[in-house]
């Protein structure tokens, strides 16, 4: 069975959508405050505070890394979104843009999870 046109269209969207409002989290609130006292604080604010302090003490050691991923997530959401702009748009090269979307998502995420984890490390194990 084949999608329609318009159905192809409409799930692009609704996808384009989907991961705007995912992308929007990180780009708005770490923007080009990246590694700064500001995003890590933002970051923690629901972490009890001694390991919030570990925690953001990890994203701002990480501060290039992070800004690299996020660098990397704004292009490839140009890239998809100038994609989706074109006419007619082209489905096989959506899926690349949108599948590159997800993993520079993923890059931005991994580093901000790692940072939770290695802080728990910490928390566990605290040097002397």
């Amino acid at each position: 069975m084949t999608a329609s046109r318009p159905i192809l269209l409409l799930l692009v969207g609704l996808l384009g959508l989907s991961l705007l409002g995912n992308v929007y989290a990180v780009s708005r609130f770490a923007g080009d405050r990246v590694g700064q006292a500001a995003f890590a604080e933002l970051s923690t604010r629901r972490f009890e505070p001694d390991f919030g302090r570990l925690v953001r003490r990890e994203i701002v050691g990480r501060a290039g890394e992070l800004r690299s991923a996020i660098a990397d997530l704004r292009q490839a959401r140009e890239r998809m979104f100038h994609l989706a702009a074109a006419s007619p748009p082209d489905p096989e090269a959506l899926v690349e843009a949108t599948a590159d979307v997800r993993a520079a998502f993923g890059r931005a995420q991994t580093i901000f999870h790692e940072s939770i984890v290695d802080a728990a490390r910490q928390a566990n194990h605290p040097v002397k």
